[in-house]
């Protein structure tokens, strides 16, 4: 698989290689991250992934720091997920910072 540079966050990191796993006909990827982003990284494969039919299995990279992202952050990546599937954008235009 080429390497992909359109990712701007986690929400368009898994956007803009959902395709690419739909093409590859894959059932089930492994996500791997740290555990203090584990939960919204999950979050967001299970939304956008899940639409497509493709599993995730969850694999924990220890972190120092705390122990995951707020719940707001989760709650705010989830939403954006969601308004993907029905629109196919992130909404990762509004953020100034990117």
């Amino acid at each position: 698989m080429p390497l992909d540079c359109l990712a701007r966050d986690t929400v368009t990191n898994f956007t803009t290689l959902t395709g690419d796993f739909v093409t590859q006909k894959l059932q089930h990827i492994y996500l791997i991250t740290s555990d203090y982003h584990m939960k919204r990284a999950r979050a967001i494969a299970s939304i956008i992934l899940g639409s497509h039919g493709i599993a995730v299995t969850p694999v924990e990279v220890p972190s120092l720091g705390d122990k995951s992202e707020s719940l707001v952050r989760v709650l705010r990546d989830c939403g954006r997920s969601v308004v993907w599937i029905f629109t196919r954008r992130t909404g990762a235009s509004f953020n100034p910072r990117m």
